[in-house]
C-alpha cells in the first residue's frame, strides 16, 4: 500500500463547519491539502507562504507514531469495549479495526480543550464549560447531552488512550519558539529554518477518578462531586499495559514513571528514526510533559527527570548525539543522574532555557517537542486566539502544526508508524 493509499485526498473545505470557514479559501499546495476549515489566527506560519513542493512532502511524511507496545493495548480496549462496553460502544466498536481507532482518536476533537471544567470549543463553534456531557459520552446518558456525541467526538476513556499516541513531521519554523512568539517573524533571534516536530501527551492528574489520576491515585468515591468514575476495568486494563502494580499510596510513582516511559519513548525512537532517514544524527528537544499547570506535586519534575535517565540507559539511539531538557527545573541531583546516562551512551544530555526553535551551532537535525493536549486539535488555545497561555498555542505559532498536524487540513491519520522496540537486549 502507498501513502496515498493509505488516506483520502481531497482539496477544498471540509464540509459542515460554516462558523468557521475562511472568508477566502486559501488554495491548497497541490491539491495534497484541505483549506483550512477552522479561522487560522496567525499570517505568518500559513503553508501558503512555504513551497507548495516542501509542504506536500512536508505533508506527506507527517504521521501518528505508536509506541512499540501500543498496538496491543489498542486490541485490548477494542476488545474490552465489545464486551463491556455500553450500548452505544458496543455499536461504535463493533467492526471498527485497530487503525481504524487510532484515525479516530487524532480526528474527532474539538478545537480547544482546557482546565478541570474541560473548557471547550467544538468544531461547529459551540462553546463552555461542557465537563458533564463530556463525561457522559460512551455512556448510557449520552441522550442527556446536547453537543457532544460518540459518534462525532471522543470520550473520557478514548482520551487516555489518545493520550498515549503521537504525532510527528517536518515543518518549516519561522521564529526561535519562544512561549511568547505569537506567530511573528524576529529577525533579531536566530533560529532553524526546518526540523521535526513531535506532539507528546503528558498525564493529566485534575480530573479526580478519570483518565492519568485514575491510573495513578485511589479513586475517590462518587460523593466526592465526581459525575461518574472511570471504569475500573478500563482502569486495569491501562495498569496492566503499563507494567506496574497499583501500589495504593496517594501518588503511584512507579505508575507515572511508567506512563512517562511510553512518551519519551516515543520521541527518542522517533527521533532515531528521522536523523536515520535524513542521514545524519539528531538534536532533540524536550518538553515537560504534564509538569506546568498540570501538575500536582513538585517532586513531579525530579521523576521525570529519573524517568528520562532510565530510558537512555535502555534504549539503543545510534543517531541521537543530543537530549535537551529545557525550561525542566529539576534538583541538581537528577540533572547528574541523567546527564551521566546520557555519557554511557554517547549523548549529551544538557538543560538549558533555550527557545526551542533557536539556532544550532551544528547541522544536525533538530527535532522538538510539544505538550499536546489528547483532546484537542494542534494548537487547542492557539483557536481561540490565546496565542501565549500555553505550550500547544506557541507550538502552532512557530510551525505550520496548525495544518499540516491537523487531520482536517492533512488526511494523515490513517498513515500510523508503529516504532521498532530497540530496547537493550530485545
Amino acid at each position: 500500500m502507498t501513502d496515498n493509499d493509505a488516506y483520502t485526498i481531497r482539496s477544498g473545505f471540509v464540509s459542515g463547519f460554516p462558523r468557521f470557514r475562511q472568508s477566502k479559501p486559501i488554495p491548497a499546495p497541490l491539491d495534497l491539502l484541505n483549506s483550512s476549515p477552522f479561522v487560522l489566527p496567525t499570517i505568518n506560519n500559513r503553508v501558503a507562504n512555504f513551497n507548495p513542493t516542501i509542504i506536500a512532502r512536508d505533508a506527506l511524511e507527517t504521521a501518528v507514531v505508536l509506541h512499540p507496545r501500543l498496538p496491543a493495548l489498542i486490541s485490548s480496549f477494542l476488545h474490552y469495549k465489545r464486551q463491556q462496553g455500553s450500548a452505544i460502544e458496543k455499536a461504535l466498536y463493533k467492526e471498527m479495526s485497530e487503525s481504524d481507532l487510532v484515525a479516530r482518536l487524532i480526528k474527532m476533537r474539538p478545537l480547544h480543550f482546557t482546565n478541570a471544567n474541560d473548557y471547550t470549543v467544538l468544531r461547529n463553534g459551540v462553546r463552555g464549560s461542557l465537563r458533564h456531557e463530556w463525561l457522559r459520552v460512551g455512556t448510557e446518558q449520552e441522550s442527556q447531552n446536547n453537543h457532544i456525541f460518540l459518534s462525532d467526538y471522543l470520550s473520557y476513556d478514548e482520551m487516555l488512550l489518545a493520550s498515549l499516541l503521537a504525532v510527528s513531521g517536518p515543518t518549516h519554523f519561522i521564529n526561535s519558539g519562544s512561549r511568547g512568539n505569537n506567530g511573528h517573524l524576529d529577525p533579531s533571534k536566530p533560529h532553524q529554518p526546518r526540523g521535526i516536530i513531535v506532539g507528546l501527551v503528558g498525564p493529566r492528574l485534575h480530573q479526580l477518578g478519570h483518565m492519568d489520576h485514575a491510573l495513578l491515585c485511589p479513586t475517590p468515591r462518587l460523593s466526592s462531586g465526581i459525575p461518574r468514575a472511570q471504569d475500573p476495568g478500563v482502569t486495569r486494563l491501562f495498569q496492566e499495559f503499563l507494567g506496574e502494580e497499583a501500589d495504593g499510596t496517594a501518588f503511584d510513582v512507579a505508575m507515572y514513571k511508567a506512563r512517562l516511559r511510553i512518551s519519551i519513548e516515543s520521541l527518542l525512537l522517533e527521533a532515531d528514526d528521522r536523523a536515520a532517514q535524513a542521514g545524519t544524527t539528531a538534536y532533540v528537544q524536550l518538553a515537560g510533559l504534564g509538569l506546568g499547570v498540570w501538575a500536582v506535586l513538585e517532586e513531579q519534575t525530579r521523576w521525570f527527570v529519573e524517568e528520562v535517565a532510565a530510558c537512555l540507559d535502555r534504549l539503543r539511539l545510534n543517531h541521537v548525539t543530543t537530549l535537551e531538557l529545557s525550561w525542566i527545573d529539576a534538583p541538581a541531583a537528577a540533572r547528574k543522574v541523567c546527564r551521566d546516562a546520557g555519557e554511557r551512551v554517547g549523548i549529551m544530555v544538557v538543560f538549558n532555557r533555550r527557545d526551542r526553535c533557536g539556532k544550532l551551532a551544528s547541522e544536525e537535525l533538530l527535532v522538538v517537542s510539544w505538550a499536546w493536549d489528547s483532546i484537542s486539535l494542534p494548537g487547542n488555545e492557539y483557536w481561540s486566539g490565546y496565542l501565549n497561555s500555553s505550550d500547544d498555542p506557541a507550538a502552532a505559532c512557530c510551525s505550520t502544526i496548525a495544518e499540516l498536524q491537523n487531520p482536517y487540513v492533512n488526511p494523515f491519520e490513517r498513515r500510523q508508524k508503529v516504532l521498532l522496540d530497540r530496547r537493550v537486549g530485545v
